[in-house]
Formats: structure tokens, sequence, C-alpha cells
């Protein structure tokens, strides 16, 4: 294992596997070269997918422009492994799911392999899970941790084991960071239970920095709104659909004037089960009460009364996030690439001028 600082880019951001310990990038090089990231990426990694003339081009260029640290060159010439390392919160969430296929299936096509390490939501268990990638020699770790950016993840970069964060950085940042734009997603749910006559709204949420973005989303999207509108907020330990029904049978018990007409669902799994309560208590939706989820999981669109969601590129991000740690592309590069969609189904009452709204889908 190597030791001492991370290596740094020339913005002192924090290396990638493609990355370099100088100031020289993979786009330098490729610039210099006349090829693409990918064929310096190849170059260093997967040398028998390259021809000769253009590995004899790049080895140039980065000779030419001090490109001599290149992270993934060095952890294989030092006996680190192929494999990439994704750490989820929650495997049972059909969000994480789709992240991992996205992450295998980006990885494979590079020769790179997954390995999935579900923390269960136990910081204890994810700590034991970074021990374990590390003594595993992985070249790079993909992470969707329970809360914060945990500080054995931090030692890991700085010991020069990169890393993606999937998900929201806490403030300023030296490692890649990637999300979809999960304040818009809130507010596009919160204004479509507005514009369809919903006045008295409620969002149910759990304690994670997504969907802190989300509540925030919706309370701008009341605040903005020209009517009179409340937004009350409802908060969670974990987001299942357990959870979900729990709370319906806690609304269930309140009057007619103090029960809501519109619910904001932290996710499609507490939404979900938030529909079966309801529906079991006697609760018509959406006539009585319109529903809106988040994440668009498959079973979202199979439930007895298929759910309204905002449609969450999780695959996306997956293949994004791999695609970032072997120096293909930058956070930068994604930057506007993972938009939330506003997704239309029978938990909410059809709205004029859905298909124009901004996300809405027919």
């Amino acid at each position: 294992m190597t030791s001492g600082p991370a290596p740094k880019k020339a913005d002192g951001s924090a290396a990638t596997v493609g990355d370099v310990a100088s100031a020289a990038t993979v786009g330098d090089v490729a610039a210099r070269a006349g090829v693409s990231r990918a064929t310096v990426s190849y170059t260093f990694t997967q040398p028998n997918r390259v021809s000769p003339d253009l590995r004899r081009r790049v080895l140039e260029a980065a000779d030419e422009l001090g490109y001599v640290g290149n992270d993934a060159a060095r952890r294989l010439r030092v006996g680190h492994s192929l494999a990439l390392g994704l750490l989820v919160s929650n495997m049972s969430n059909p969000v994480y799911a789709e992240l991992a296929a996205g992450a295998e299936a980006e990885a494979a096509a590079h020769g790179r392999f997954i390995l999935v390490a579900n923390s269960d939501e136990s910081p204890a268990r994810e700590r034991a899970y970074l021990n374990f990638f590390e003594s595993q020699q992985v070249s790079g770790i993909l992470a969707a941790p329970v809360g914060d950016v945990p500080a054995e993840l931090l030692g890991l970069r700085e010991r020069g084991t990169p890393f993606v964060l999937v998900g929201v950085a806490p403030g300023p940042h030296s490692y890649p960071a990637i999300s979809g734009d999960n304040e818009r997603g809130g507010y596009l749910a919160a204004s479509h239970l507005l514009a369809q006559g919903r006045r008295r709204l409620v969002f149910i949420g759990g304690a994670h920095p997504h969907v802190d973005l989300r509540l925030a989303g919706a309370e701008r999207a009341v605040a903005e709104f020209p009517e009179p509108a409340a937004l009350e907020i409802i908060r969670i330990q974990v987001q299942t659909a357990k959870v979900g029904e729990a709370v319906a049978r806690t609304l269930l018990r309140r009057s007619a004037t103090g029960f809501p007409d519109g619910i904001v669902a932290g996710n499609d799994l507490l939404a979900l089960g938030l529909l079966h309560g309801l529906i079991v208590g006697g609760i018509r939706v959406p006539e009585d009460l319109s529903l809106v989820g988040y994440d668009d999981i498959e079973f979202a669109d199979f439930a007895i009364v298929p759910l309204t969601t905002i449609r969450h590129p999780s695959a996306a991000l997956g293949a994004s996030a791999v695609r970032i740690l072997l120096g293909m592309e930058s956070e930068q590069d994604t930057k506007g690439r993972f938009e939330p969609e506003l997704v239309v189904r029978a938990t909410s009452l059809p709205v004029a001028g859905d298909d124009d709204h901004p996300g809405a889908l027919s």
C-alpha cells in the first residue's frame, strides 16, 4: 500500500484512478497526443486495447508533460487489483440496485470489476467495509454512505485510494461528488400537488442530505405559490415501506380538518407504504389525497395505484462515478446531466398543462 498524501491535481482537488501526481491531467495528455481521454486511460490501465502507435504517442506526450505519476498505472504495477469498491447504505432500496447495475456495466466495459458492500444503515458496518476495501487494495471507491463522508473514507484517500461520493458533499470538497438535483426534484413534486388544487401538504422523510434538499425544494414551491398553502414536515428515522404504513396509521387518527390533501414522500419505498396504509384505512387516492414519491423505482409503476414520482437517474450516476474514477471525465463534466423528471401516474390528479411542465412525462 502506498503511503503519504493523496496525489493532487493542479486545482488542488484529489487525484483519481486516472489522474496524475503532477500538474498535468489526462485531458492535457490527450490534447498533446491528439487522442481521446479514454485512449490515455486505456494506455495506462489496459494497454492491449491500444495500438502500438497510439501507445507510443500517449507515452511520449506523458513524458513531455511530466505525467509520470499516473495513479492507475502505479497501482497496477504495485499489485493493486482491477476491482473498484461500491459502498451503499441500504441495498434493499432498489435505487442502490440500479446504481450498482450502472456501475457494474460501465466497469465491465473498461475491464474492471465492482465489489458491492451494503452497510445496511450501520456506520460501524460501513467502517468495516472500508477497511475491507483497503485490505483488498481496490483501485478506487464509489461511496453512497449512511450520512456524511466517513473519516475512514477520507483516510483512504490520503493514503492514495481515490473515491467518488455519489451524493451531496457537505460544503467545499476536494474529492469528486455527483448527484441529481434533489432540490429541483422536491420543487417539482410540491408544485405538481399545488397545481392540482392541494393546499394542505405534508412532507415526510428521513434525516439525509438528499432528503433535506428535497424538503427545501418543496418549501420553495409553497413559498413561491401565489395562493395560501401550508407544508407540514414529518421526520422519520428510516424511509421504508413499513415506516410509511405506520405513518399512514398516525395520519388516519387525525380529524378531517387536520388531514392533509397532498403528500410528498422522501422516497418511493416510503410512499408505497403510505399508499398501502391510506387505502386500507379507507382513504381514496387520488380523490381524497394525492401522493408523490421520489426515485421512480420499478415497483412504483406496479402499485395497486401506480405512483406519481420523481425520476432519479441512479444507473447513470453509477456509470458516471466509474468514469470519474478512471479519469475519463470529471465532476464538472457531469453538471446538469442528472436532472430530475416528474412522472405523473394515478396517485395524483391530472393537471391541465402537465405535459408542458418542466420534467413532466405523459
